[in-house]
């Protein structure tokens, strides 16, 4: 001990001292096992479904960050149950890092909001890692309509109300709400036209014929049928390298809270804080080697990368966002 924690320990009482003693120990401990972490294969229980780009962008990253760490990285696939089985998976691992869980908003976020019985609370019932990826929409109208901008896209809604349509992929899809979000805060009315997935093909035959006035969707239909579209705004807290002249739509209407489809890893809880940083470093580390950024841009995905305290921050922020949207519409549970 140095003279000055010698020091700052005299005026201590004894049971005080013993406290910040075991304290201190926890922390030389803990940093002791991020520096030897990891000692064996890391197990990833991914709620990614099965050929999505967030599984692609999974799989991406654990080759790389498997090389980098010299250990292997397993994807394990755990989709069922709105990932109940992933929660279950890692709620019973020692919070070692060396089993750790990988999904998307949908099941972290949109979950709580549209089943009764989730097996999980995100909030209390994980340690969060890094948001590594997302995916952001864009507001879209046809060209057939002959409007440039988002200002007039709404002057025009205002002006019929009721009777615009706008597309998503069902009711309580990420596409509905943010939609919704638009809506309450540019004041207008759309009628809501739900595609379920299987009637995905039409859903694009609708909009690419300029049957629909408005979509909201991701980089991957927008980019080939550019020639068909103005693109008005992006969902997004930044603007995206693919239409960087395009705005946020945070910056075109002011309150709109934005969230957007986005992958990362969480683990179970009292994950020691090295270890998580460790693995949000390796996994930033991997997206942004050249040949794996420029994969992921194909795949229409923007590398976000995050420490475990901004994942935490923008966790709370799309909650928050989501449950306003939720309450404005009165969605329920199911």
């Amino acid at each position: 001990m140095t003279r000055a924690s010698a020091f700052s320990m005299a005026g201590l009482t004894g049971t005080t001292r013993a406290v910040v003693a075991a304290l201190a120990g926890a922390l030389i401990a803990a940093n002791a096992h991020a520096q030897s972490y990891p000692t064996k294969q890391i197990l990833v229980a991914s709620t990614a479904s099965p050929g999505s780009s967030g599984d692609a962008g999974l799989r991406l990253m654990a080759l790389k960050m498997g090389e980098s760490m010299g250990q292997t990285v397993l994807v394990d696939l755990r989709t069922a149950a709105r990932g109940a089985q992933a929660y279950a998976v890692v709620s019973k691992a020692a919070p070692d890092g060396h089993t750790i869980t990988f999904g998307t908003s949908g099941t972290y976020v949109y979950g709580r909001f549209l089943f009764k019985n989730m097996a999980f609370d995100v909030l209390k019932d994980f340690a969060p890692i890094s948001m590594s990826l997302n995916a952001p929409s864009y507001v879209t109208a046809p060209n057939s309509m002959g409007i440039n901008t988002l200002k007039e896209f709404i002057d025009y809604a205002r002006k019929n109300p009721g009777k615009l349509e706008y597309a998503s992929t069902g009711h309580g899809s990420y596409f509905h709400l943010a939609t919704e979000a638009l809506k309450t805060a540019a004041g207008i009315d759309m009628l809501h036209i739900p595609y379920a997935q299987a009637n995905f093909p039409q859903l694009q035959n609708d909009w690419t014929s300029g049957r629909i006035a408005l979509w909201l969707t991701t980089w991957a239909n927008v980019g080939p049928n550019l020639n068909r579209f103005k693109v008005l705004a992006i969902v997004d807290r930044q603007r995206s390298k693919h239409q960087p002249n395009v705005a946020p739509i945070s910056e075109l209407l002011p309150n709109y809270e934005p969230f957007v489809v986005w992958w990362g890893f969480f683990g179970p809880l009292g994950l020691p804080a090295p270890i998580a940083n460790r693995i949000a470093t390796e996994s930033r580390r991997a997206m942004l080697l050249p040949d794996i950024a420029s994969k992921l841009d194909d795949l229409g995905l923007t590398v976000v990368g995050s420490t475990p305290e901004e994942l935490a921050t923008l966790l709370r922020q799309d909650i928050n966002a989501v449950a306003k949207v939720v309450k404005a519409i009165g969605l329920q549970p199911e």
